[in-house]
């Protein structure tokens, strides 16, 4: 018999992400919270915010809950989880054994939630003729990424680019007004073939999750990173420091035959800002063509992607349910 597992309010499994039901369900029995049943002891409760566990905190003691933090990134590496709760994480921190990190969770999600963009992929690896430098795509106006927006634009460098920056007003395809991250459809999963085919490489400005917390064993990894794996072009990455050796233990290829890739190691922010800007200002073109492809078969191969999730998340959630 599969356990029980009760979704209170959105969690990744009947939100936005409900693309994952399919996988899970096959594990698990997955409904969503009835305020009016009575649940019994077999019973796993799976909520994303402490006001929803509230809702069932009648069952406090004699149920199993699972905080659902793989949309945040800190917010649920709690110190103070019981033994009768496990978190869930998308970086790759977590100070105990309460929290299970899931530091692949934007591969997972945005090759489930994408698949309709797979079909415009076609040519592989691009050919056309680039008439433009670099991609980059930024929303939020956080400081890195106003030091990575003001270093570009005083070497001349965004004038040969195809960029955006939503929060400046700044749209790929022209001026953005009441600009709102939180409001669908959400900006930073758009996409056009042109912006890829027009331009050399991404420069990814990623989230910077090591300015926020402080520790250099917390590498992480969003949308902005699989964007240019999952539809086909080189990249250079603004990120947290060893990023590039993360993507590379699970598999992806990255250029360091276009980038000098040492910055990777840099964990002062403002001298991995410099030298990744100053790899931009130096590209020359290479055929990576055979990288390119591997990343695109590897990030779309759906065999591969559901056996990640069932070690990497399912398996470890089975045993907490089942550890008395």
């Amino acid at each position: 018999m599969k356990p029980k597992l009760v979704c209170i309010d959105e969690t990744f499994l009947n939100g936005a992400s409900g693309h994952h039901l399919p996988l899970f369900g096959k594990y698990f029995d997955i409904t969503n919270y009835d305020p009016t049943q009575v649940y019994g002891i077999e019973t796993t409760f799976m909520y994303r915010y402490d006001e929803s566990r509230d809702k069932a905190s009648r069952h406090e003691g004699k149920c199993k809950f699972i905080a659902d933090g793989v949309w945040e990134t800190n917010f649920y590496c709690k110190d103070d989880f019981d033994q009768d709760t496990l978190g869930l994480i998308n970086t790759g921190y977590a100070h105990n054994n309460r929290v299970l990190a899931v530091p692949k969770w934007f591969w997972f999600e945005e090759h489930f939630s994408q698949q309709d963009k797979k079909t415009l992929i076609t040519d592989l690896p691009h050919t056309h003729d680039k008439s433009k430098s670099f991609l980059l795509q930024m929303g939020d106006a956080k400081l890195p990424r106003i030091k990575l927006y003001d270093m570009l634009r005083e070497k001349n460098l965004l004038s040969t680019a195809v960029y955006s920056f939503l929060e400046y007003g700044i749209g790929l395809e022209g001026p953005v007004t009441n600009y709102d991250p939180l409001v669908p459809p959400f900006p930073q999963r758009a996409y056009r073939p042109e912006w890829y085919n027009d331009t050399h490489f991404t420069l990814v400005a990623e989230c910077f999750q090591y300015i926020m917390d402080g520790s250099e064993d917390c590498v992480f990894i969003t949308e902005k990173t699989m964007k240019p794996i999952m539809y086909g072009h080189p990249f250079v990455l603004l990120g947290d420091p060893h990023s590039l050796k993360n993507l590379e233990s699970w598999g992806f290829n990255t250029f360091s035959e276009l980038f000098d890739q040492m910055y990777d190691n840099e964990t002062d922010f403002d001298k991995r800002l410099d030298m990744v800007v100053n790899q931009v200002a130096i590209y020359k073109h290479k055929n990576v063509g055979n990288k390119i492809v591997d990343n695109f078969q590897r990030f779309w191969n759906t065999e591969l992607v559901e056996q990640l999730m069932i070690k990497e998340m399912i398996e470890p959630m089975l045993e907490f349910i089942s550890t008395k």
